[in-house]
């Protein structure tokens, strides 16, 4: 049985995760042995869940024999999700990408067909209808081969196409046996409304049974709107990336969608429109995306920004008057109980006395109220002469010293 459609068809979300993909966006690189280490740490946000909600990319098999090695080492040791196997719609580059899985617990093969007449042409050399039944042609060549091994095939340019003829060439794939039909903005361009209009003419043209995915670039910042649209239509199998990585200006970040899809799924009817308290077999562990993000970021070198969402170096820390008294009223949740990320209180110059009292009593050191107002004044008027907001904590100590 393949975990993964059985999720599909039981309206339980899946994440395609590209991270070991990346290379054209961050200019990174994975070795096998890192890949296997995010692999599992990613399957484990899914409990004893990870092969029913996870899809995680090996590889790309064209890039060469060290990537295949690659590839390798993970079905080797990877048992907790499925991995899949990214490869040109070639007969030899299929054979080969099924034969990198013969060791794979959960394995899967998707390749790539062109969906856009100019993406047609430049890939294939051949017209869009030309292309179609090439696409057809190739699953049933890779159906023969993979003997049982699930087989995904995505429609690249698939949003420059024609969503009537999608809809009927999706029908057409699901009734051969591929498992299941990306469509990808292979320019990032798409907005959500179009994207939304596209999906409704894609699937009035399909069978109800076809399984779809989605594959939005983030060029002009729309991934995640464009993955909930696609969500919103019944689509639950997104491509994702740790940090929003892979390709270009990437992709959805995974920590992002998965904490939207999993935090208080009991609200998801009035957000999404979607019944969210089935999309996922177990609860996910969410207090392992910092930690997997932090490990993302230390093996492939792309730094975890303060403002980025959910594990932003800036989650949970405070600097300033009202959103120190209050600080639930200035946050969408509480990072420390949802997240296990624990608040930091900064210096700045913003401080109040709350946060000089609270920071010196942390450091140990025990302020009367006139000192307080006197290192308040201190830190403000020094952040100005220096052009620098943060105060460290080796400075603040010897300023509460020496007041």
């Amino acid at each position: 049985m393949d975990r993964i459609t059985n999720s599909l068809d039981n309206r339980r979300i899946v994440f395609w995760e590209e991270v070991a993909r990346d290379g054209a966006q961050a200019k990174t690189i994975l070795s096998g042995k890192q890949r296997i280490e995010i692999a599992k740490l990613h399957a484990s946000v899914f409990n004893q869940n990870g092969p029913d909600h996870l899809v995680f990319a090996a590889g790309f098999y064209s890039i060469g024999k060290e990537e295949v090695k690659a590839i390798e080492d993970l079905a080797e040791n990877v048992d907790n999700c499925y991995l899949a196997v990214n490869c040109r719609s070639s007969k030899d580059e299929i054979t080969n990408s099924i034969a990198s899985l013969k060791n794979a617990k959960y394995g899967r093969v998707a390749f790539v067909s062109p969906f856009s007449e100019r993406l047609c042409s430049v890939m294939l050399h051949k017209t869009l209808k030309e292309a179609k039944e090439s696409a057809l042609n190739m699953a049933k060549f890779a159906l023969d081969k993979a003997a049982g091994m699930p087989i995904d095939i995505q429609l690249a340019a698939a949003f420059d196409g024609n969503p009537q003829l999608l809809g009927e060439l999706a029908s057409e794939l699901h009734e051969l046996g591929i498992a299941t039909v990306g469509m990808g903005d292979t320019q990032g361009k798409i907005y959500p409304y179009e994207t939304s209009e596209f999906l409704r003419i894609v699937k009035q043209n399909a069978s109800p049974k076809v399984r779809f995915s989605v594959h939005f670039h983030n060029d002009l910042g729309f991934a995640l709107e464009n993955n909930l649209e696609a969500i919103r239509h019944g689509i639950y199998l997104p491509s994702t990336s740790w940090l929003g990585m892979a390709e270009r200006n990437g992709l959805l970040k995974t920590e992002l969608l998965t904490f939207l899809l999993s935090h208080e799924p009991h609200l998801l009817k009035k957000r999404l429109g979607i019944e969210g308290e089935n999309l996922f077999l177990s609860n996910p562990n969410l207090k392992l995306l910092p930690e997997i993000a932090q490990k993302v970021s230390q093996l492939t070198g792309v730094p975890i920004i303060i403002t980025d969402p959910i594990v932003g170096t800036g989650v949970n820390t405070i600097s300033t008057g009202t959103p120190f008294v209050d600080t639930l009223s200035f946050q969408p949740f509480d990072p420390d109980e949802i997240l296990g990320i624990r608040k930091k209180v900064f210096v700045t110059q913003l401080a109040s006395s709350r946060v000089i009292k609270e920071v010196s009593t942390e450091l140990g050191v025990e302020l009367t109220d006139n000192q307080i107002q006197k290192a308040l004044i201190h830190v403000k008027e020094k952040a100005y002469q220096l052009g620098r907001s943060v105060f460290p904590e080796e400075e603040l100590l010897q300023i509460f010293k020496n007041i």
